[in-house]
């Protein structure tokens, strides 16, 4: 009788075993295609419109499922070695491993992480006591507007010395002035109408306002900024890149490349911060070209490339990292950081940087 149990008992765990590793091949079949896709899709060179802009928003949380998928290919390589899990936990451990070398630049703090510079146009030289330390911060304060004291609280916590707001709309900006915004930055560019497509800089320092980025579908103010006991002025753009919704692919493109020539400009002039919503993330071909030009991404050297920005307070979790700080050659990151302000779908970036004397 106890022979008749153990038998059955046995054949009981091989069926388990049997139908437990089936699932987990299909499991790890199933979980690594998205991350599959996305992956072709990054690599591909060709312009892409809608929607597979949209996709590849995607592709950093894509990893999470490839990394469950990696983890059931190998419960199902355990649980019976066949050579058709073996290879399928292979082919998802390589899948893993091109993913994690495309997104390694957001992960390692890269060269330009607390570092100042020794003369415009040339890598940083390792920070020193005589670098000059300025907090920048942006933030798509968006249609519904944000509570602007808690947004002008949060600026003065951070000691922010550069306020840059995309999407500021009239009743936004009455708001900030009621909440006394002109004793915190007494210098402003501001491009703000009833369109809602406004935009704002705020500054601590003496600020000269220039014409907005031109043939944008929002309004992106820039300006110039004089630090006190600094050899540079500072051009400034409060960025926010028109959407890559259906129809609107090549303004958002062009866009993206026309902030590219703010590199060229800055070559022969002042170096330059770019500040805001870029609507693109790394994951974008267009957004690493426009890094490629020149700029370094704050997020970036920091380590922080991965952090998501939108949606920010809402029901879904953050996946997509549309905010940025860009800088040129010729200006250090010390540190950089992800802000949540109420009324807004946009986390806020803070970065603090380093200026020569």
């Amino acid at each position: 009788m106890d022979r008749m149990q153990t038998a059955g008992a046995r054949r009981q765990g091989t069926q388990f075993r049997r139908v437990s590793g089936w699932f987990c091949w299909a499991a790890a079949a199933v979980l690594c295609l998205p991350g599959a896709a996305l992956t072709v899709l990054r690599l591909i060179r060709a312009d892409l419109g809608t929607p597979w802009i949209q996709l590849l928003s995607l592709f950093t949380a894509s990893l999470m499922l490839t990394t469950a998928a990696l983890a059931a290919a190998v419960l199902a390589v355990c649980l019976s070695s066949r050579p058709s899990r073996t290879v399928l936990a292979a082919v998802v451990a390589g899948l893993l491993l091109v993913q994690l070398q495309m997104v390694a630049p957001g992960l390692v703090p890269g060269d330009a992480a607390d570092r100042a510079p020794q003369a415009a146009g040339t890598a940083g030289a390792p920070a020193s006591a005589s670098s000059r330390a300025v907090t920048v911060m942006a933030l798509n304060v968006g249609s519904t507007g944000v509570d602007s004291a808690i947004l002008l609280a949060e600026a003065r916590s951070r000691q922010v010395d550069i306020l840059a707001l995309p999407e500021l709309s009239p009743p936004g900006l009455e708001a900030l002035e009621k909440a006394g915004i002109g004793a915190d930055f007494p210098y402003r560019a501001v491009d703000v109408d009833w369109a809602g497509v406004g935009s704002a800089i705020f500054s601590r320092f003496p600020l000269q306002a220039s014409d907005r980025v031109p043939d944008s579908a929002f309004y992106q103010s820039r300006g110039t900024v004089t630090f006190p006991g600094t050899a540079w002025n500072i051009n400034l753009t409060a960025v926010h890149v028109a959407s890559p919704r259906p129809g609107h692919t090549p303004a958002w493109r062009q866009e993206l490349r026309q902030l590219g020539g703010t590199r060229q400009e800055a070559a022969s002039s002042a170096p330059a911060i770019l500040l805001g919503d870029f609507n693109a993330s790394y994951d974008h071909r267009e957004f690493r070209e426009l890094l490629a030009a020149g700029f370094t991404d704050a997020a970036q050297a920091s380590g922080k490339g991965m952090v998501p920005t939108w949606p920010a307070g809402s029901r879904i979790p953050p996946f997509v990292t549309l905010d940025h700080v860009l800088v040129t050659g010729g200006i250090g990151i010390r540190s950089f950081a992800i802000v949540a302000v109420p009324g807004t779908d946009h986390a806020g970036v803070v970065a603090e940087l380093l200026l020569p004397d």
